[in-house]
């Protein structure tokens, strides 16, 4: 095991130095990792000040130096991967932080240092949601953008499932231990993960889910990435929180308009009218980024969300037609004819079609909307 590496996990969890306390040292040091564990190691009085940050790591009497003991094997075994500040692999971006953390743990073949977007919303989503995550992360991800997302249900977990099968991969930032998989539905994601992509926290092994430390893993979120995608999120949210940590960091924040009767939307809104960039196609993201992207790696992709989202690649051509004019605000037989250009029993056929796959719903008096 590296030295430097080897001495920080000691001075974290044997000698229970914060993490934010380690980081101002090392700041203070012009950033050399071995001259900061020097000082540390010399000068044990110093390391009484800081407490444990994080939870999972332990303390009580002799338990940081077990836990290291055990970590060190867990690491030296190849289970997992151990990246510290100003060591090798270390995302640079996320050094910049306020409070960035001392070490991270990752399973995985991915580098966290590649160009990342996160993309992240509500677990509470609606269809509209979940297609505008697909859409988005999917077509990052054919560009070779990583995806970063916290493996939560619902927008999460859409954005994983979708970036992970594609050339640029994902990157999920947990909330507990590497070994404590949450939420468990997420299981089979997980290993998919690790397989193209990475699964990284800064929590010990065995560290649970608790419910303080997903804001906490919020800013690792944000820091590993060059800007952020909210999807949906109410005015209260954990998405919120990762899209404030963002401005904090200087992100770029971008944001999915929904519809003005959806709560899953208004703290998509607030940011929009707070500055964020409303996003209505990939070209809206890029943009931002262009001098890192060739123009050829744009094209045909202009299409808006709701005509890009998730369609069944053996839908008929005219439940297709009808699907993309319909909204989420009911419209009326006559109104989807007069849209589409066609006659009363093709359109019924279209909508039984949409109806048998669920993404549209008949409402009262021959109204139809899209499914929740």
């Amino acid at each position: 095991m590296d030295k430097d590496l080897r001495d920080i996990l000691f001075i974290l969890y044997s000698l229970k130095v914060s993490p934010l306390r380690y980081v101002s040292v090392f700041r203070n040091k012009g950033r050399d990792t071995g001259s900061v564990n020097r000082y540390f190691l010399k000068n044990r009085e110093a390391c009484s000040a800081g407490q444990l940050a994080l939870e999972g790591m332990g303390s009580q009497p002799g338990e940081g130096k077990s836990k290291f003991m055990e970590l060190v094997g867990i690491i030296e075994s190849g289970d997992a991967t151990a990246l510290y500040i100003g060591g090798p692999g270390y995302p640079s971006v996320l050094e910049e932080i306020y409070n960035p953390p001392p070490v991270l743990f990752s399973r995985g073949r991915g580098e966290l240092g590649n160009f990342n977007i996160a993309v992240v919303g509500s677990r509470k989503c609606t269809r509209y949601g979940r297609d505008a995550a697909a859409y988005i992360s999917g077509s990052l991800s054919e560009m070779g953008i990583t995806v970063v997302s916290g493996m939560a249900l619902g927008i999460d977990s859409t954005a994983h499932r979708e970036a992970v099968c594609r050339k640029g991969g994902s990157i999920a930032v947990m909330g507990s231990g590497l070994d404590v998989i949450y939420p468990p539905e997420n299981k089979e994601l997980y290993h998919r993960i690790i397989k193209n992509g990475a699964v990284v926290t800064e929590f010990f092994f065995g560290a649970p889910p608790l419910r303080q430390n997903f804001p906490v893993r919020n800013r690792i979120i944000s820091g590993i990435s060059r800007g952020v995608i909210i999807v949906e999120a109410g005015r209260r949210s954990g998405a919120m929180i990762t899209g404030e940590m963002a401005l904090e960091q200087d992100r770029e924040v971008f944001a999915v308009p929904g519809s003005i009767f959806s709560n899953a939307s208004r703290g998509c809104h607030r940011l929009i009218k707070n500055g964020a960039r409303l996003v209505d196609s990939v070209d809206d993201i890029l943009e931002e980024f262009q001098g890192l992207f060739k123009k050829e790696a744009r094209k045909d992709r202009r299409s808006s969300i709701r005509e890009k989202a998730g369609l069944p690649q053996d839908l008929p051509v005219d439940a297709g037609a009808v699907y993309r004019s319909i909204g989420y605000n009911p419209s009326s037989l006559e109104q989807l004819c007069a849209q589409c250009s066609m006659p009363v029993k093709r359109m019924l056929q279209a909508l039984a079609i949409l109806e048998m796959e669920g993404l549209i719903k008949e409402e009262p008096s021959n109204h139809y909307a899209r499914s929740d």
